[in-house]
């Protein structure tokens, strides 16, 4: 009996519908869900997959095959039985010469897709068979060599039909293989959704087989660096199967043609027509992701070893830092507010390059950023250019923050809608955070100074060129001078006259009124103590952050930002322990209060919150020592015992900030490495307690 169906009349069609209708529900794809085949395909699977193949020439073979039978289909029906036959461009048949067919496999699995029962269930079943033929084979081997399967029976079928009019033989194994029922189809819709068509399921698996292949290739990057890369390659054995069931089901439904019988359901055709080309997004959505990942990598790449190793021109470095391209759009001059091209205006100029994560820029910050400004355009030597960066959508208020800068600065910015290329790059090598990152380079892209920010805030335009050379002599200058002096409100400070002499001084600020109060009043007793008097002891009170005798935040705001700044250069290129002072000054900062006891230039000890307020409370313990140590030593020793007992965990925040930042501390306090998550933390060995 045989095992396949005759066509029907309408008659017996219509009468037949409600079985009609049970059969193709039992065909439905439906209950092959993803994660039923995947559980089902692994569970066939050899780890060992020793069997290789050249798929690049399997590909090249099934794509001539394929695309020449549709050529000559096409001429058989254009001809319509007209004697003679189609001939071919030599360029159209590609038969690749590295081809080394497993023959008798290719045999088999032809035979088990020929002369089956219609349906998804046999397509299934069949595909898991030639599966267990193929363990030894990668995933992405065996869908080619099922494909090739089926491409030759294809293209020998249309091969035949080519030479039936002009070749006896030819005609004769055409008459066998009943090759004029095929042509008949060719009008049909179901043989254009299966075959005849450049979106048909059969060129959807010769695209997906692409797709496999180009990922295959391109695992020579790292998954890290390209993670969407890791997705793709975890799908292949899924799109793999479902490659496969389509060509079962295609070649069922090429052989139903063949033997005049009834094929795949419409219904089954549709479903299965629509999972490839679900199949195929997914692959191309991967692939371009895939593709726009390895963009980013190669453009980190490159950026890389042009600024650490390949002179390039600043021009063309900038152009691809923003876009990517050897050519970026244009950038808008701030100036005039018309738009500029990069090779306009940069050439053969130093770049100072300010980035910033948020639009936020504190007013502080764009005060140094027009001193400097005004400085650099007097020479003409440098421009100065903003990258915002701005998310993807942008956030509410982002375009009203960005025209709002943008109106008030005088220099090169990038248009708002620009996706910077080179994210990876500010990121990863040069450490953009939340805070902003100025970099200085050179006319050949040799970066001068990797975070000039931090110069800026302290020195200002006095930082200018913003070169390690210029930081290292910046730095030699007083830490006091530098960065504390000017927060002040005594100009005869300014001067140095008082820090230059042998005379004690003691910086102090701090948020809380009361604790200020109570320093002030406990400093007062010292100063009038008999004991203090009659050695000849005397100190000068600076208080910090105010202005006319009232606090000033915006003035304590630039006071802790120049602080941190010179911290981290100082710890950058000087080391850890140059800036122990500093560093204990920042972990006072949420504190009530501290404070700066210096003699002349020379910082003795920090201090600050209740412990230091304690120290003066007991000035009578250690006044009896002023005589030996001097008054500011004798204050250290007893401050230091007084220290050694607390258990007070000492913080040192450095959140935010763009550029270099270490990553160990040592405590200030107790020597002892700080731990590092948010902020760094040391409780001089006793238990972290979080305020």
């Amino acid at each position: 009996m045989s095992i396949f169906r005759p066509k029907t009349s309408a008659t017996a069609l219509a009468l037949a519908l409600p079985q009609e209708i049970d059969k193709e529900e039992e065909k439905s794809l439906k209950h092959l869900s993803d994660d039923f085949i995947t559980n089902r395909i692994f569970t066939i699977n050899s780890d060992a997959e020793t069997m290789k193949i050249d798929i690049d020439s399997y590909i090249l073979f099934i794509e001539s095959v394929i695309k020449s039978s549709d050529k000559i289909a096409v001429a058989s029906h254009w001809a319509k039985g007209s004697k003679g036959h189609f001939e071919l461009a030599d360029e159209t048949l590609k038969y690749p010469t590295q081809i080394d067919p497993p023959i008798c496999t290719l045999h088999q699995i032809s035979t088990e897709m020929i002369c089956k029962d219609p349906g998804a269930e046999t397509a299934h079943q069949t595909t898991l068979d030639i599966l267990q033929k193929l363990t030894k084979y990668s995933w992405d081997a065996k869908a080619v060599l099922i494909f090739t399967a089926f491409a030759t029976t294809y293209g020998v079928l249309w091969h035949l039909d080519n030479y039936s009019h002009s070749d006896t033989l030819a005609k004769s194994l055409a008459t066998i293989k009943r090759v004029a029922l095929l042509r008949k189809e060719l009008d049909s819709v179901k043989y254009g959704q299966v075959f005849f068509n450049p979106n048909s399921m059969i060129y959807n698996c010769m695209k997906a087989i692409k797709y496999i292949n180009e990922f295959r290739n391109l695992s020579k990057y790292d998954t890290k660096d390209v993670p969407e890369l890791s997705a793709a390659l975890r799908q292949i054995p899924l799109v793999s199967y479902w490659i496969i069931h389509t060509l079962v089901a295609s070649s069922i439904e090429l052989h139903c043609y063949l033997s005049g019988v009834q094929g795949q359901t419409h219904k089954y055709l549709n479903e299965l027509s629509e999972k490839s080309e679900s199949v195929l997004l997914t692959l191309e959505n991967h692939l371009q992701l895939i593709r726009e990942q390895i963009e980013e990598v190669e453009l980190y790449r490159w950026l890389v070893d042009q600024t650490d190793h390949f002179p390039t021109d600043i021009t063309l470095f900038l152009s691809k830092l923003i876009d990517g391209k050897h050519k970026a759009r244009p950038l808008i001059n701030c100036s005039t507010q018309l738009e500029e091209y990069i090779e306009d205006f940069l050439k053969e100029k130093k770049l100072i390059l300010i980035v910033s994560k948020r639009l936020d820029i504190s007013t502080e910050d764009l005060e140094i950023l027009y001193s400097i400004y005004n400085e650099v355009k007097k020479e003409n030597k440098f421009e100065m250019v903003w990258i915002p960066v701005i998310p993807d959508p942008p956030m509410d208020g982002d375009e009203e923050g960005y025209e709002y800068l943008k109106s008030v600065m005088k220099w090169y910015v990038v248009p708002f809608n620009t996706k910077i290329a080179g994210m990876r790059f500010l990121e990863e090598r040069w450490e953009l955070r939340e805070d902003i990152l100025m970099v200085v380079l050179n006319t050949q892209s040799k970066v001068e100074f990797s975070n000039g920010i931090h110069l800026a805030r302290i020195w200002e335009k006095e930082a200018l060129p913003f070169t390690y050379d210029r930081a290292k002599a910046l730095l030699k200058k007083n830490w006091i001078d530098s960065t504390v002096v000017k927060f002040t409100d005594q100009p005869r400070l300014r001067s140095l006259v008082v820090i230059n002499q042998e005379r004690n001084v003691i910086f102090y600020g701090g948020h809380n009124l009361r604790w200020i109060k109570k320093f002030e009043e406990s400093a007062e007793v010292m100063k009038r103590d008999p004991t203090t008097r009659e050695e000849g002891i005397t100190f000068e009170l600076a208080p910090v952050g105010l202005n006319k005798g009232e606090q000033d935040p915006a003035l304590m705001f630039r006071f802790w930002m120049a602080q941190r700044s010179y911290f981290i250069l100082k710890h950058q290129l000087q080391g850890s322990t140059a800036t122990e002072d500093i560093s204990r000054l920042i972990s006072y900062e949420t504190e009530d209060g501290w404070a700066i006891i210096t003699k002349g230039p020379t910082v003795v000890f920090v201090a600050g919150g209740d412990l230091i307020l304690k120290a003066m409370d007991e000035f009578h313990l250690w006044k009896k020592n002023m005589r030996r140590l001097g008054f500011s030593g004798s204050f250290k020793e007893h401050f230091d015992e007084l220290t050694a007992t607390s258990l007070h965990c000492t913080n040192v925040n450095l959140i935010g900030f763009s550029g270099w930042i270490p990553l160990f501390l040592t405590c200030p306090m107790c020597r002892r490495y700080m731990g590092s998550g948010i902020r760094f933390t040391c409780c001089h060995g006793g238990p972290d307690v979080l305020f």
